[in-house]
């Protein structure tokens, strides 16, 4: 038994130096084309918010619509059709699941703010379980936003699935997140990689050994090629305040603000204000203060 593990950090997106995008293979593959996925909500906790549930059930959708069309609309990749994320909510464990997602509090990874982390079990490559962690606070505990728990549930669904990180800044699988970015769109290049994971569905007769057909190599496609692929109403972020960029912003400034280590830089910065603007209204009042005298003393 093997276990491969992925995290998914914030961080601020590097620029990229290439012209040609890839995107890793990690040589694991399901052989299921359903894969099961079983969403266990925390019990009596205070940081948990129920609308992480539809994030992360939009992610699922995203990715179901993701491969239909992409199926469609590539002949050659057809055999993905057969391919789909089924999913449980449930508030205890059950068994029978291909992937176990859970929520926790806290980022996942010592001195990395790592906010998603996927663990693969595998025996000979065949990949036997998996279990999904996605945190619902920062480091500094200011709660993500519905948007941005889509975000990275969509990066660690790909994980799942077999994918490794990308080079491409704009893709789902690039290792890091600007938290309060737009939304994440799956790309032909995501799919021209589950469709390597899944290649074994076009001869089902051959699956094993893993290592004869699928190797831990990137897959390639020119930056040029590069396409999102596009998402339904149902399954896009939906237009609400916790998911508008500007007011977030806001929001987390404020909640970054009154924590202990920024407070009392925050409060110098306030006083500094308060002299820099109070200063010009005192030496104005001074030369009025003169003038007025020296009218005064003409008329008499």
């Amino acid at each position: 038994m093997f276990s491969t593990s992925f995290n998914f950090a914030l961080s601020q997106a590097q620029g990229q130096s290439q012209n040609v995008d890839e995107l890793q293979i990690e040589g694991l593959a399901w052989h299921t084309s359903t894969i099961n996925i079983l969403l266990v909500t925390p019990n009596n906790v205070s940081w948990w918010n129920p609308m992480y549930i539809n994030s992360t059930l939009r992610a699922i959708g995203q990715w179901n619509e993701a491969i239909q069309e992409f199926a469609s609309n590539n002949t050659q990749y057809s055999f993905l059709t057969s391919l789909k994320l089924e999913s449980t909510v449930s508030n205890v464990s059950e068994p029978g699941f291909n992937i176990y997602l859970n929520w926790t509090q806290s980022p996942l990874a010592g001195s990395v703010d790592a906010i998603g982390l996927t663990t693969l079990s595998s025996d000979d490559n065949l990949i036997t379980n998996c279990s999904i962690n996605l945190a619902t606070h920062t480091s500094h505990g200011d709660a993500l936003a519905d948007g941005d728990e889509q975000n990275i549930a969509l990066h660690e669904l790909g994980h799942s699935l077999g994918l490794g990180h990308t080079n491409e800044t704009n893709d789902v699988m690039f290792p890091d997140l600007s938290l309060l970015g737009p939304a994440k769109l799956l790309s032909n290049l995501d799919l021209i990689g589950i469709s390597t994971t899944f290649a074994w569905l076009t001869y089902t007769f051959n699956f094993y050994p893993v290592t004869d057909w699928l190797t831990s190599n990137p897959v390639y496609l020119p930056t040029s090629q590069y396409q999102a692929l596009p998402v339904s109403a149902q399954n896009a972020r939906p237009q609400t305040l916790e998911n508008n960029s500007i007011i977030q912003t806001i929001v987390l400034a404020a909640e970054i603000a009154v924590h202990p280590e920024f407070l009392p830089f925050v409060i110098l910065f306030v006083v500094i204000l308060v002299i820099t603007a109070l200063f010009p209204r005192r030496k104005k009042k001074q030369v009025d203060t003169t003038v007025s005298e020296t009218t005064v003393s003409e008329n008499k």
